[in-house]
């Protein structure tokens, strides 16, 4: 018997600006889960389409007859299963790239920068993306929600459907007073939806984007200090600033099959650990 929607870890992923770190950290503790032998779903939900690039399929739109989670949201006719492509450690079309096992993802599609107007005239537009992966969360042990850098329908649905939040934010002070903004979103989805059994939980405060010298790091040292006394154990541990991030991305690679050993990839099987996750093989 398939596993059912409520035993599926479905972890989103947010933040109400971009530039804070989601994507990496989505895509690379999606390529750790999948070598910790989990089977991991991607869903990216940003315009930008970065999660897609980072996994092997650079312009997504432009795939000969390949759904895109875009055609999902227009066309009733189209399944999120239909967008569904196997992850990659290097671009799909090269064949030297390797096939990573035991992760998919969600093709992005450019065209999502519409999704919000889309959604607003469609009947029980906050559930339509829980609504969704219920048809495939059978198939996996992990689903990961990209979501885009506001608090939008996308990101709505997204906390509709998640079981669990994680939010990724720069040191600084001002990162910091942001959260307050992401713990009321999510307190109103628990409120609004909670007979829709929508009931998405601050599991974690992962802070990127650190600095590495000591002379750039006191503000850092002041934010670390006061989001560690808040968060207590949801603050996870944290990632510095490293060159091996756009070096990854630029190969289209995460991070585990660009550099095992870099210090920024075993800082994010560190948080990987912290999430609760373990081995399976």
């Amino acid at each position: 018997m398939g596993k059912t929607i409520s035993n599926t870890r479905i972890i989103a992923f947010t933040n109400q600006s971009g530039g804070a770190g989601k994507t990496t950290s989505a895509v690379t503790i999606a390529a750790w889960l999948a070598k910790y032998g989990l089977k991991v779903l991607f869903v990216g939900l940003d315009a930008q389409c970065d999660g897609s690039a980072s996994l092997g399929w650079d312009q997504p739109d432009e795939v000969p007859g390949q759904a895109t989670i875009h055609n999902v949201l227009t066309d009733p006719g189209v399944k999120l299963s239909d967008a569904i492509v196997p992850a990659y450690a290097g671009p799909s079309d090269d064949p030297k790239s390797k096939q990573i096992e035991g992760l998919d993802l969600v093709l992005e599609s450019a065209e999502l920068e519409n999704a919000e107007q889309l959604l607003t005239t469609m009947m029980g537009r906050e559930l339509w993306l829980r609504d969704a992966l219920a048809t495939v969360a059978d198939d996996y042990d992990v689903i990961l929600l990209d979501c885009p850098g506001n608090l939008g329908l996308v990101v709505v649905n997204a906390l509709v459907a998640a079981r669990e939040v994680i939010v990724c934010v720069k040191p600084g002070w001002k990162e910091l007073r942001a959260l307050t903004r992401i713990e009321q979103t999510i307190a109103r989805v628990q409120n609004t939806f909670a007979a829709n059994g929508a009931n998405p939980e601050l599991v974690g405060v992962l802070m990127v984007d650190t600095p590495t010298s000591r002379q750039s790091g006191a503000v850092y040292d002041d934010a670390k200090t006061e989001a560690e006394a808040a968060y207590q154990e949801k603050f996870l541990p944290t990632i510095r600033r490293s060159t091996k991030v756009p070096e990854a991305y630029s190969h289209q690679k995460a991070l585990p099959f660009f550099d095992r050993s870099a210090e920024v990839t075993t800082e994010y099987a560190a948080v990987v650990k912290a999430l609760g996750f373990r081995r399976q093989n």
